[in-house]
Parts: structure tokens; sequence; C-alpha cells
């Protein structure tokens, strides 16, 4: 037996149901049955009830009539990369907020990046620890927690500062609102996140460390290159799609990020 393996893939079944408790209740998504019943097992463990389905498209069926705390889907499911199922799961009703941790091989980084435009909060590249998934999964659940309005002391502190504008950039965190000119522009709860900080410290300039502290926390199961990731991923929200130089988003060189106009950079 290898670290992954719970029961034999002749035991598994393609869909299997959590019983009802009042833990957190989660969602697994994969084809591979070994590694499905080693998540579920493994996120038992830490105190979850799981659910767990072989492909997307069950998932929206399941994800269609239940809510869940997170969806965790493995990209190289059967209708899942390229099916948009993340959007499909941020109309949903029952699970429009839910936090959607994607696990991908090393070669799908384009797969990747497709779904956390369409609404995934966080990836983990195969092969990952037991304990990792743990980790990055209560953390995905204590963010989207504290992002919610009425969440009291443990609300996140964008829900208690006021609107900030910079430029044509008008922010407003209580109703999670942001846009650039006449247009309104759609952000994930990182991209929020990071487009407030930047924000309002306008011309400050950033470096990658001040920003995994500023929008991961303590929660630190990920890397500089995760921030990368993210300004990439802000940048082509809000700057105009014709200009050849960022507009706003800038890189300094060696140092980090700041948000600036162009005449500023």
């Amino acid at each position: 037996m290898d670290a992954w393996t719970v029961s034999s893939p002749s035991q598994t079944p393609a869909v299997s149901t959590a019983p009802r408790t009042g833990s957190e209740r989660m969602l697994v998504v994969s084809h591979e049955p070994r590694l499905r019943e080693s998540m579920r097992a493994q996120l038992g463990l830490a105190g979850c009830v799981c659910d767990a389905v072989a492909d997307g498209e069950a998932a929206l069926r399941m994800a269609a009539t239940d809510a869940f705390d997170l969806i965790v889907m493995d990209l190289g499911a059967p209708h899942v990369a390229g099916r948009q199922i993340c959007r499909a799961l941020r109309h949903g009703a029952p699970n429009r907020r839910v936090p959607i941790l994607m696990i991908a091989s090393r070669n799908a980084e384009a797969d990747v990046l497709t779904e956390l435009d369409h609404g995934a909060d966080d990836f983990l590249v195969k092969p990952f620890g037991p304990g990792e998934l743990a980790a990055r999964a209560r953390a995905a659940i204590r963010r989207a927690a504290s992002s919610r309005p009425g969440s009291g002391a443990h609300a996140a502190p964008f829900t208690l500062t006021p609107p900030v504008t910079y430029g044509d950039i008008q922010i407003d965190p209580s109703r999670r609102h942001v846009q650039v000119k006449d247009r309104a522009v759609k952000l994930t709860e990182q991209e929020f996140q990071l487009l407030y900080v930047l924000a309002a410290n306008a011309g400050v300039v950033f470096n990658r460390e001040g920003l995994l502290s500023e929008i991961w926390g303590r929660d630190r199961f990920v890397t500089v290159r995760s921030v990368d990731t993210l300004v990439s991923r802000l940048r082509r929200r809000i700057e105009p799609g014709q200009e050849v130089r960022p507009r706003y988003l800038h890189t300094v060189r060696g140092v980090g990020y700041k948000l600036g106009e162009a005449s500023e950079a």
C-alpha cells in the first residue's frame, strides 16, 4: 500500500455519500478511485464530512441541490477542465460562495489558470501529502467564512473599511463591488483583497512576501509564485485590453508590485 491507498479500486463506488453530521461538508471530485477515497479519508480524519463523485457532471448535479463548505475538484476528472465547472457552480444558489480547491498535475497550468479565472479559489499540484490537503482545505474554508458579511469579530477587515477610489477605479468593500471607469469588474475574493490592499496604499511598493502576508495571512501553504499568478489574473481584469503597458498595476523590477498611474511607473 502506498500513502494514498485506502481501499482497492474494485471496492470503490463512483459516487459515495457521507452520513449527515454537523461537521463541515465537502464534495470531492476525482476520477481516480484510490485518490478519491484517499482524499475523502484524509479529510474525514481532519473532522470533515465528505461526499465523493467521479466526474464534473455528477458534481454539478449534486451541487445543484446540496450545499457544501468546500469543493475539491481534480482537473483530470471527466467533464471538468474546459467545461466552465467553476462558473456553473458560481451561478447555482446552494454553492454560489463555496470555496473551490482545484487539484492539478504539473503540466496543467493553463487549465488551472482558466479555472481560476472562472471562479476557483486555490489549487494544489500533484503529488501532495495528505496533511497539506487538509491544511489547505481548512484555510480555504476559513477565508470564505471570514469574508461573508455579518461574520462578527472574525470578519475580514474589508467589510469594516470605507470605499476606496483611485483614479478610474472604485472599490466598495461592503458590496464587494469594483468599477473601472464605467465598467463593473467581477473579481474572486483573493483578487478583490489584492486590489483593495494596493489601492488603499496607492504608490506603495509591496514585495511578494508582504502580499503573501496581506492576502493569505497565516495560511501560508502557498509560495511567492502564487502572488505572481494572482497579480496576472487581476491585471487581466482591470487593465484596458488595448494597452501594451499596464496602466494601473505595475511591476517594480526586483522589488514587487504597486498600483499607480502609468505616468508614475
